[in-house]
């Protein structure tokens, strides 16, 4: 039998832990107001309504139950610590032991972001540099001159989605600020200048703090997109980050979480800074995270939610190199956010039934304006597949936007006029060793087009722009790209050292010179030594070299598969046209 769970908030990620823990056959009691999210989807056990915070309220929910979990971090720790240090009180006078978790020193630590910080950076982990500030004008201006402008003044406590927070452009702002958040305790914090944000969930498995991340398993990093303040979209992968930055985010993330006492999932926000693909830690949550909720369709074998119940059980599987993986190249998750109307959302909700791939989730919330109601993911092959059946519903989302806040409305994508095209991002990288090759790439480029594959065409030279063709092939993968097609004359060197730079598919086309006729280029590019492949087409052949990307990218894109099946069938068609026409006609009037 396992142990039952009580759970401190009723909320939608209640809701989609009860939904987790049903074919698991796991009790979980509820404490939360009635009819709360949680509790629509669970009839299995009697629930206690009430307040999370109320500390006899949790006391009552922890005689019924083994282990005391949190939804949300706003809860009273004062109790939680004497329940787990203590016991909570049995009707028969008797003292009943109840773990907690996470432990309510982590939740402790974490209520208060800027002790959070201060702990983070004791354990290593790099954040954004803060400082506990008094409420009024000399200590803001004190921070200005230390920090500069612009910086953050921040809430310590009971901030999210952007409320809370308020940044301090100038000494004229000062005032303001005070004003948005008066009566919170505050601090500043330095400007992080960030590329963009990551998000990393981090299950831990073991109650004490660890080195190095020790006794945790970390799910892969995804970039997340913020509007309003509020999460907005979640892209499994990251766009245009490295596989090795990506790593080093889910390593820093399980050092962050390792730090912490108790078990369960954390969502470690990060920050990617402008220069150096840099990562700083901007925050930590000690339960499941919006950033998490992809991994419900991503990683159906075990979610998110799964792990929290199997982590705090005691019956977390072991991953190897301590990494779940996703069961899918791309996933991404749109936030339902309530419009103008309680029906606003009607539309995009329907339209998620035409895509095969998606999965709807509604909260059982009222619909209020820029309320999170739901949210839409979207699994697939490819990331440029993704995002093209993911762009009807950010349309949708952006019209409920602007007809909220009163904007002008940006055109809505509807599926039709999506169906069948390919992200504007490009796939495939073309390169040439001088302005004077492109006559010989132009045809298949011309192909690419044809096949509706967004390329990037640039030059490289081996011998006049080494460093410049070695950024190219390095920063290739963080770029998008997944081939590159490489042509070149002469010594023909620029195929082969851009594949020895990158992990991506190399195309080599040979290009005709004026003195060997191209053999001198063909034989350049096709004897690589072993270790490093250049796939190699005829001379100026680069028709050939388009076909080759295409099918590379057909592997993981159908539709791309599928232009190409029709590409080979207008071939063979053509060729069946002129046969009939020779037969017919002969071959003196051919």
């Amino acid at each position: 039998m396992y142990p039952k769970i009580g759970l401190l908030g009723g909320g939608q990620l209640g809701q989609m832990l009860c939904e987790a823990a049903n074919p698991l056959g796991i009790q979980v009691v509820i404490l939360d107001a009635p009819a709360s999210p949680a509790k629509q989807v669970n009839a299995k056990v009697p629930h206690i309504d009430g307040s999370f915070v109320d500390p006899e309220k949790i006391r009552e929910l922890a005689r019924q139950v083994d282990i005391l979990t949190v939804e949300i971090e706003h809860v009273d720790t004062k109790v939680l610590e004497e329940i787990a240090e203590q016991g909570v009180k049995m009707e028969d006078g008797k003292m009943k032991r109840v773990q907690v978790h996470p432990s309510w020193k982590t939740i402790r630590v974490i209520q208060d972001k800027f002790v959070q910080k201060d702990h983070l950076a004791r354990a290593g982990v790099k954040t954004a540099a803060s400082k506990a500030v008094e409420s009024n004008a000399a200590a803001l201006e004190a921070v200005g001159k230390e920090f500069g402008y612009p910086f953050m003044l921040k809430s310590r406590k009971d901030a999210y989605d952007g409320r809370g927070n308020f940044p301090v452009e100038s000494k004229d702002d000062i005032k303001e600020a005070f004003e948005v958040l008066k009566g919170r305790g505050l601090y500043a914090e330095k400007w992080a200048a960030f590329r963009l944000e990551l998000a990393v969930m981090v299950v831990k498995t073991q109650d004490e703090p660890s080195e190095g991340g020790q006794g945790t398993v970390a799910f892969p990093a995804v970039e997340t997109v913020h509007e309003d303040s509020i999460c907005k979209l979640v892209y499994l992968p990251p766009r245009n980050v490295s596989e090795k930055v990506q790593k080093k985010a889910q390593e820093l993330a399980r050092k962050a979480v390792g730090s912490f006492w108790g078990k369960g999932v954390f969502g470690v926000e990060l920050f990617v800074m402008d220069k150096g693909d840099e990562l700083v830690v901007n925050e930590i949550a000690p339960r499941p995270h919006n950033s998490g909720h992809y991994t419900i369709e991503a990683c159906p074998t075990m979610s998110q939610f799964k792990a929290q119940l199997l982590s705090i059980t005691d019956l977390m599987p072991s991953f190897s190199n301590s990494t779940i993986p996703s069961m899918f190249p791309s996933a991404i998750m749109l936030n339902i956010l309530g419009g103008k109307g309680k029906d606003s959302h009607n539309e995009l909700v329907k339209r998620t039934f035409t895509i095969p791939t998606g999965a709807l989730h509604m909260y059982g919330k009222e619909a209020k304006p820029k309320r999170k109601i739901g949210h839409v993911t979207v699994v697939g092959n490819s990331l440029s597949q993704t995002e093209t059946l993911i762009a009807p519903f950010i349309g949708l989302a952006d019209g409920m936007r602007a007809e909220r806040e009163g904007i002008s409305a940006p055109k809505v994508i509807t599926q039709s006029a999506t169906s069948g095209l390919l992200s504007s991002r490009p796939l495939v990288a073309v390169t040439m060793g001088s302005d004077s090759d492109l006559p010989v790439l132009k045809p298949g480029l011309a192909l690419l087009k044809t096949l509706e594959i967004p390329f990037h065409v640039t030059i490289t030279s081996a011998h006049r722009t080494p460093q410049r063709m070695t950024d190219f092939a390095n920063s290739a993968v963080s770029q998008g790209f997944k081939v590159i097609i490489a042509a070149a004359g002469g010594a023909a060197h620029l195929p082969g050292m851009i594949a020895a730079s990158t992990p991506l598919p190399v195309i080599g086309v040979p290009v005709k010179g004026s003195t060997l006729d191209g053999m001198d280029s063909l034989l350049s590019i096709v004897q690589m030594p072993r270790g490093v492949p250049v796939a190699t087409v005829a001379i100026n052949n680069s028709i050939n070299a388009a076909l080759l990307a295409a099918r590379i990218l057909g592997t993981s894109d159908e539709r791309i598969r599928l232009r190409l099946e029709k590409y080979a069938k207008d071939m063979g068609d053509e060729v069946v046209g002129k046969a009939d026409k020779l037969e017919n006609v002969g071959f003196e009037g051919y």
